[in-house]
C-alpha cells in the first residue's frame, strides 16, 4: 500500500488529485486522508437544487462541489477527516462495500472506538452516523472515499444540507439524512483533528504488510491544478452535470420553469420569466435578475428553492 500524503484544504485540488492518482497508479494501493475548508459536496448524479441550501451557503462562505463518485451529500470542514482508498477488484457487477469500508473500521476498533457497519454500510457509533462513504468504478479499478465527522461544525451541516421543500420534478439520485455525531464529542477524546489523522494514518499502515509513502511532485501538482481548474472547479461540472429537472412556482403547477445542464431552459405561464433563459440555476445568477420588478411577485418563491 502507498501512503499520499495530502494537507491541501481546497476541495477542488482534492477532488482533482484523487482522480489523478486514480489513473495514475493503475495497480498499487493507495491510502490518503485529506481535510477541507466547509463546503457542501454533492455526488455526480444529484440535482443540486435539491440537496443544497444554496442561500445558507452563500451567506456563510461555504463552497459548493461535485465529486466523480455517486451517493448524497456531504459537508465538509476542517473538523471533517475525509479518507480515500484506491484498489482493485475482481471486476464484479456488484461491489462489496463492506470490504472496502475494513481497513478504517479496523484501525477506528484498534482505537477501541466501538463503530459499526450500519445496514446502509455507514460507520455508526451511539445509533449516530459518524462517516458515509462512496464509490467510482472504471473497468476494475475503485476509488473508496468516505468522510469521518470529527469535530465537525453540525450547526453549518445541518444549514447547507437543510433544504426547504420545493416543488421540483427529477429523476435524480436523492440523500437520505440520517442523524449525525462527532466522534471527538462521543469518545470524549482530547486531542485535535491533526492528531486524529496522523493516528489514524498508522492504524490503517498496520493493516498492510507493505508499505511506502510517495510525496507529490511539482509536475503531479502542476497537473492536478490544471485538472482542478478545467473541472472540478467549473459551473459547468458544479452545476451543468445536474440531470433535468422541472421547478413549479404556483399551486396549480402552470409556472414552472425547466432546467438542463444547469442552466434555466424554458419557462411556462409568463412572459416575464423569459429573461432567466439561459442563466445557470445559481444564488447569484437568479438574484441578479431580480432588479426586474417584473419578476418580484416570484422572488420569494423562487430565492426560497435556492
Amino acid at each position: 500500500m502507498i501512503f499520499i500524503e495530502n494537507n491541501s484544504n481546497d476541495i477542488f485540488f482534492n477532488l482533482a488529485l484523487e482522480e489523478y492518482i486514480f489513473e495514475k497508479f493503475k495497480d498499487d494501493d493507495i491510502f490518503m486522508l485529506w481535510i477541507n475548508s466547509p463546503v457542501v459536496v454533492i455526488g455526480k448524479h444529484q440535482n443540486l437544487i435539491e440537496e443544497v441550501n444554496m442561500k445558507y451557503c452563500n451567506e456563510n462562505n461555504i463552497k459548493i462541489a461535485r465529486r466523480l463518485s455517486g451517493g448524497g451529500t456531504v459537508f465538509h470542514d476542517l473538523g471533517n477527516l475525509n479518507y480515500s482508498i484506491i484498489t482493485n477488484t475482481k471486476g464484479d457487477t456488484q461491489i462489496n462495500f463492506k470490504e472496502f469500508l475494513k481497513p478504517v473500521y479496523k484501525a477506528l476498533k484498534n482505537l477501541k472506538i466501538d463503530v459499526s457497519i450500519s445496514n446502509r454500510n455507514d460507520l455508526k457509533l451511539y445509533d449516530k452516523k459518524i462517516c458515509g462513504h462512496s464509490e467510482f468504478v472504471r473497468k476494475k479499478r475503485v476509488l473508496h472515499h468516505g468522510c469521518i465527522l470529527f469535530d465537525t461544525d453540525l450547526i453549518n451541516l445541518k444549514g447547507a444540507l437543510n433544504v426547504k421543500k420545493k416543488k421540483i420534478i427529477s429523476n435524480s439520485a436523492k440523500s437520505v439524512r440520517s442523524e449525525v455525531g462527532n466522534l471527538k464529542e462521543l469518545c470524549k477524546l482530547n486531542y485535535d483533528i491533526l492528531d486524529f489523522k496522523k493516528i489514524l494514518k498508522n492504524e490503517v499502515c498496520k493493516l498492510f504488510l507493505k508499505n511506502s509513502s510517495y510525496e507529490l511532485t511539482c509536475s503531479d501538482i502542476e497537473n492536478v491544478n490544471k485538472l482542478s481548474k478545467e473541472k472540478y472547479s467549473t459551473i459547468e461540472w458544479i452545476y451543468g452535470q445536474s440531470p433535468k429537472s422541472t421547478v413549479i412556482l404556483d399551486d396549480n403547477k402552470n409556472i414552472k420553469m425547466d432546467i438542463s445542464s444547469g442552466k434555466i431552459e424554458k419557462v411556462y405561464g409568463d412572459e416575464n420569466l423569459k429573461t432567466l433563459i439561459g442563466k445557470y440555476y445559481t444564488y447569484n445568477d437568479i438574484l441578479d435578475k431580480f432588479n426586474n420588478s417584473k419578476l418580484s411577485i416570484y422572488k420569494e418563491k423562487i430565492m426560497n428553492m435556492l
